[in-house]
């Protein structure tokens, strides 16, 4: 469409072929003990795994617009927009170890928590040796055994599997092919995040407050895109970056009887790719959500179910392209459902302990799923013209939808 007077440009045509085969086998065989020494707790494992993993892949897009095929050259040759090939195989062991000791004392001041250890990792791909400390602490202060502070740090490692070692690579006539980097080395991590709980009571019911900070300091990234629902990794460590944020959820029985929760997130994460600062992926700036529940006061045995969310939107990139050359956001996502049950089967409150029928209990539940029917997005199908503009359509997730649930505890 034309933006000036809204006229139709002209009609085309899209031709996108995918012939794509993933094969992946993976063996694991692990061990894990705990041992109780004094006040110490003591856990200990070790993990070994064989990956085989295969892939035959084909791929191509043709697109026609207004009678013109893109892209075009002065020689009038019929070329693809995206052309790709993939023939790979891998096959690897990892071994994992991981050694944990957790202590706890009361020393009259409060009580305390410390649990530390360490996870070893090897994986003959890379020929990559990985150790990963960590550490946490609690404290419940003695002097008000409502409230209790929890702090936690570490180096974390996340170590790549077969999508992660694909790399892209595209010569001079636009042909691209799918090479398996054996240099690829793990995502790094250095987090330290800080919380605390509050428990408490009001209008003669208990509540707990919770709220937690925390800081990432990313290195070694692996820059990935999401092209509609399929996630395309750069296949390298080109990038850095950080992400910090603040979680915080009050959790109670607002109304007797029934647990509800109400949260509120924020959060900033960035990273470089290529000399640009750009937002992660999955940068999701603020969240709000609810979970609320409630019983019929003259029917005992219904309950009505209310849940909300309000978060902002993500980042968009067009399909192979990357966000250092242009991004933009999705809409905020917006959503509220609502469900009614009925429990058919109360269950039984055997203090004997003897198991008195065959079904312990059973609901029969109907709900609303968006139940204002917004339109949310959750992808674009990119449209291009002859003029080789792009134009971002958006794809909805499922509108409102009703839907009937039988719960059946055995």
């Amino acid at each position: 469409m034309n933006d000036d007077d809204d006229a139709p440009i002209g009609v085309g045509r899209y031709h996108e072929h995918a012939r794509d085969r993933l094969k992946a086998t993976v063996y694991s065989m692990s061990l894990q003990g705990r041992n109780a020494v004094s006040r110490h707790m003591i856990d200990y494992g070790v993990t070994l795994n064989h990956e085989s993993v295969s892939e035959f892949s084909r791929e191509w897009e043709l697109r026609d617009s207004a009678g013109f095929s893109l892209p075009g050259n002065s020689a009038g040759d019929l070329l693809m927009l995206y052309n790709m090939s993939s023939d790979n195989s891998l096959s690897s062991n990892r071994v994992m170890a991981f050694l944990q000791d957790t202590y706890r004392i009361d020393n009259g001041r409060g009580f305390f928590s410390l649990n530390g250890g360490v996870r070893v990792s090897y994986w003959d791909f890379n020929r990559e040796l990985l150790i990963s400390p960590r550490l946490n602490i609690g404290y419940v202060p003695a002097s008000g055994s409502n409230w209790a502070f929890r702090f936690a740090t570490g180096l974390y490692y996340q170590s790549p599997f077969y999508k992660e070692l694909r790399r892209i690579v595209t010569d001079e006539h636009g042909n691209s092919s799918v090479t398996l980097n054996k240099d690829i080395k793990a995502q790094r991590s250095v987090q330290f995040i800080i919380g605390s709980d509050y428990t408490f009571r009001a209008f003669n019911r208990p509540f707990k407050l919770s709220a937690e900070a925390y800081c990432k300091a990313l290195s070694r990234l692996n820059p990935y895109e999401i092209d509609n629902l399929r996630i395309v990794y750069a296949g390298d460590n080109s990038s850095s970056g950080y992400a910090a944020g603040l979680d915080l959820r009050l959790f109670g029985e607002f109304v007797p009887g029934s647990d509800s929760w109400l949260s509120l997130s924020v959060m900033k994460s960035q990273e470089t790719i290529n000399g640009v600062k750009v937002p992660l992926p999955n940068d999701r700036r603020y969240s709000v959500a609810l979970y609320f529940t409630d019983y019929f006061p003259r029917i005992p045995r219904m309950k009505v179910n209310l849940r909300g969310i309000f978060a902002d939107g993500l980042p968009v990139t067009m399909p192979h392209s990357t966000r250092d050359k242009g991004y933009f956001r999705t809409s905020p996502y917006k959503r509220v459902d609502i469900g009614l049950a009925y429990n058919i089967l109360p269950e039984i409150d055997n203090a004997d302990g003897r198991r008195r029928r065959f079904i312990n209990s059973m609901w029969l539940g109907v709900d609303c799923f968006n139940l204002f029917d917004i339109s949310n997005v959750g992808s674009y199908y990119w449209v291009k013209t002859a003029d080789d503009v792009s134009y971002a359509v958006p794809n909805s997730l499922t509108r409102r939808m009703l839907n009937v649930r039988l719960t059946v505890d055995f």
